[in-house]
């Protein structure tokens, strides 16, 4: 019991532990400073109100030049964003109109990602070009009495703006805001706007390489920027809860942090992009999942040249199994779409060369050789080597109502070449 004693006493004496009353004594000094406002948003974060403590909202402005750098690339990078460009990112050609100086780069934070009319966005960031750079507009509740004169000041910032650049905004951010807008009866001006949703964008063409594609991923692998003092997203909601509650509000300095960089990231990812695919043979991506992706976009898009001629340069060198197959099939419909028949044909023999149990590109070749090309014999000897291959499998148990329906449509191909064979050797004969 002693050594218990004494092990107690000297812990209770050891320098700078804090007894029950001290602890007590500081909370109550906490307490009375953030009552007094000394931790209030507009003491902790750079800013003002605008309006007054009965109808008003804080906003954090800050002011940007062209030349001021995010990651790899100057912000006003993005002046020179080419329309064409922007349309076949977001693969919407309403968007070959877009003019950066009249867009508006835009972001939330809410109390919630369910959506729906009891969701509020407490923190609204905009970022737009002026006479002297780029304006940042971060606009924050107080308190939920804040919204209204917040989304006011809002209105009379989206008037004339003709684009909204976001990141998921067409899924969250703008829904989210339009019923915010609506149920304080106050017009919502962007409902005519083009959108630009950068999610969609860069799903398509770095999806393959990076797998998630949010927006920090992005930055990281993208842009090359490494984020300090950031706030993890799931972690802000609750973070504002905080501040209604307590009137504290310095943590909030890392989710204005948070917040700026995204929209930031925003407005040097358009011009990333574009400058991308303004380079001459693709060598805007350096990846070569990049650059499938990209022959993929075109190929979605039904541009058929671009496919080929991207494609032609990928296969030169591209040696992985499954790249090289895609990049193939992609590049005989392409082929096969602009009527380079004799090209197609290339193109699918080095398919089955490099793919011999390819059985979906033997059918399309024996098609070639019969209608197309008539050659009866090539047809016929593609067709019995799949029907070889469809008999093993069904054998060995492999699939079998896809092997015999396959094995049926070939029997029958190869039954009509064999009497259009015979028909030709019978007019020989003659």
């Amino acid at each position: 019991m002693s050594d218990v004693r004494n092990k107690l006493a000297s812990l209770l004496n050891t320098p700078g532990l804090m007894k029950g009353a001290d602890w007590q004594e500081k909370l109550e000094t906490l307490r009375l400073e953030r009552e007094s406002g000394e931790y209030e948003i507009d003491r902790v974060v750079r800013g003002q109100t605008i309006g007054d403590a009965e109808r008003g909202f804080f906003l954090s402005q800050e002011a940007y030049s062209l030349d001021t750098y995010q990651g790899a690339i100057e912000l006003g990078s993005v002046l020179h964003a080419s329309g064409d460009h922007v349309a076949f990112s977001g693969a919407d050609d309403t968007l070959k109109e877009f003019d950066p100086r009249k867009a508006l780069f835009i972001d939330t934070e809410t109390t919630g990602l369910a959506g729906g009319t009891g969701t509020i966005a407490f923190l609204v960031g905009v970022a737009y070009f002026t006479e002297e750079g780029i304006r940042l507009d971060q606009c924050f509740l107080r308190d939920f009495d804040d919204e209204e004169p917040m989304l006011e000041y809002l209105a009379e910032v989206f008037r004339g703006k003709e684009a909204v650049v976001s990141y998921n905004g067409k899924s969250f951010d703008m829904p989210l805001l339009r019923t915010r807008f609506i149920q304080n009866r106050i017009p919502f001006r962007l409902d005519a706007s083009m959108h630009f949703d950068l999610l969609h964008a860069a799903r398509r063409f770095w999806k393959r390489r990076l797998g998630a594609c949010n927006l920090g991923n992005v930055e990281r692998e993208i842009l090359g920027i490494e984020r300090h003092g950031d706030v993890p997203s799931y972690l802000i909601p609750q973070m504002w809860f905080d501040y209604l509650r307590t009137r504290d509000a310095r943590p909030l300095e890392g989710v204005f942090y948070h917040h700026k960089m995204d929209i930031l990231s925003l407005v040097a990812l358009t011009g990333w992009l574009s400058r991308c695919l303004a380079m001459p043979d693709g060598e805007g991506f350096t990846h070569t999942e990049d650059r499938i992706s990209l022959v993929r976009v075109y190929f979605n898009q039904k541009r058929y040249q671009e496919v080929v001629t991207f494609a032609d340069r990928l296969i030169a060198d591209e040696r992985d199994t499954g790249m090289r197959k895609e990049c193939l099939n992609m590049l005989a419909i392409a082929c096969k779409r602009l009527q380079n028949f004799s090209r197609m044909q290339e193109v699918l023999e080095i398919i089955i060369d490099e793919n011999p149990s390819d059985l979906q590109t033997r059918w399309e070749l024996a098609k070639h050789y019969e209608h197309r090309a008539r050659d009866f014999a090539a047809a016929e000897r593609l067709c019995t080597e799949a029907i070889s291959q469809l008999e093993m499998r069904v054998a060995l148990g492999r699939g079998l109502d896809t092997a015999a329906a396959m094995l049926s449509s070939f029997e029958h191909r190869l039954a009509r070449i064999r009497a259009k064979l015979s028909r030709a050797s019978a007019h020989d004969a003659l």
